[in-house]
């Protein structure tokens, strides 16, 4: 487990204002043991612009994709503790509990239904036209529904409610500038996952379309979708 720390101070390294479209979450629960995830996700992406040295401007919205790791660590039969490890926007420690059918290392058939609660903050800085300090917060909380087809199937899909902010400070600000700090808020953010999982619970693979519509601050409201993939592993 030496390895951990080294892992979560290089994905945090980096922050900037990012918020993920792919939630990559399936409704069952470990079972308890150890998961791990690598996940290929898009997110939101909202570019900071000074123009005219103002620090309220509109974001620059658009689409990436980025790397993520997902720690996950099954503290009872259908409660997991996890963590979301970013590349380049804000860790998440949360619950996920899962309310009806069996966990994952049951290998059941049916229906199953779990919700999560995420919750997070971070501090940065990174350079580009100017030097900038950010710090951030993120709520996230989802409904997640699944149907096993078979030991080695699942669909689901889910729904999430999210609220980011965003703030920060510019290094040496030229004295033009209206000010020398900006915040940037996206509450009631929507999300739409719908996914598909394969494989046995020692290991998986996972595809998920997601959409978001999301809404910050001075900027206008943008929909963002995304296809992404994850490698997970269960001991």
């Amino acid at each position: 487990m030496r390895w951990i720390l080294p892992l979560i101070l290089f994905i945090s390294c980096a922050q900037r204002i990012k918020v993920p479209v792919n939630k990559m979450m399936s409704p069952e629960a470990i079972g308890r043991g150890v998961e791990m995830e690598y996940r290929e996700v898009g997110y939101s992406q909202g570019l900071l612009s000074f123009e005219n040295s103002r620090t309220d401007n509109p974001l620059d919205m658009g689409t990436v994709k980025n790397k993520e790791f997902y720690l996950s660590f099954g503290v009872s039969p259908n409660v997991d503790l996890f963590y979301r490890l970013p590349e380049e926007s804000t860790g998440l420690l949360g619950l996920k509990v899962q309310v009806l059918g069996g966990p994952a290392k049951a290998g059941e058939n049916g229906n199953k239904l779990a919700f999560t609660i995420g919750m997070g903050a971070n501090r940065d800085s990174f350079k580009g036209a100017y030097e900038v300090e950010l710090k951030s917060q993120a709520q996230e909380y989802a409904l997640i529904h699944g149907y096993r087809f078979s030991p080695q199937i699942m669909v689901y899909e889910g729904v999430s409610l999210s609220k980011y902010t965003f703030s920060g400070n510019i290094k040496g600000a030229p004295a033009s500038f209206s000010s020398d700090s900006f915040e940037y808020k996206a509450q009631n953010i929507l999300g739409f996952n719908l996914g598909l999982e394969f494989g046995e619970p020692s290991f998986k693979l996972k595809l998920e379309y997601g959409t978001q519509k999301i809404e910050w601050t001075n900027t206008g409201s943008s929909l963002h979708q995304s296809i992404s993939y994850s490698l997970s592993a269960a001991f």
